[in-house]
C-alpha cells in the first residue's frame, strides 16, 4: 500500500525539479519529458474543448494560463519549446505570451 504514495511522491519531486530546470538523471528526465507531453495534451483537449463550444474567453484563459506555467517553470519551457505543438498555431501564442509574461517581469 505505501508503494504508490512513494512512486507518486518521486514523480511530484521529479516534476518539480523538472519545472525548475534542475540536473536530472537520464531516466529522470524521460519521465520528466513524459509528464511534459502529457502536459501538452491536456492543454491541446483543453483547447480543442473550448473551440468547439466556441468559447474563447476560455481559449485566452488557457492560453494565459499555460504561459504563466512555463514563464514560472525554466524546465517545462525548454521542453515545450522542443515540442511540435509550440509550433502550432495555439503554441505559437502560448510562445508570444510566455514572452510578454516575460518582459513584464525585467
Amino acid at each position: 500500500m505505501t508503494e504508490v504514495p512513494r512512486q507518486a511522491q518521486e514523480m511530484d519531486d521529479i516534476w518539480s525539479r523538472g519545472c525548475r530546470g534542475a540536473d536530472l538523471k537520464p531516466e529522470e528526465q524521460k519521465r520528466f519529458a513524459a509528464m511534459a507531453r502529457s502536459r501538452s495534451h491536456t492543454f491541446t483537449m483543453g483547447m480543442d474543448h473550448a473551440r468547439k463550444n466556441a468559447d474563447e474567453n476560455y481559449v485566452l484563459g488557457l492560453i494565459k494560463g499555460l504561459a504563466r506555467e512555463l514563464q514560472g517553470a525554466p524546465g517545462l519551457l525548454a521542453i515545450w519549446e522542443r515540442m511540435d505543438i509550440s509550433e502550432s498555431e495555439d503554441g505559437e501564442q502560448v510562445s508570444l505570451m510566455v514572452e510578454k509574461l516575460q518582459q513584464d517581469v525585467h
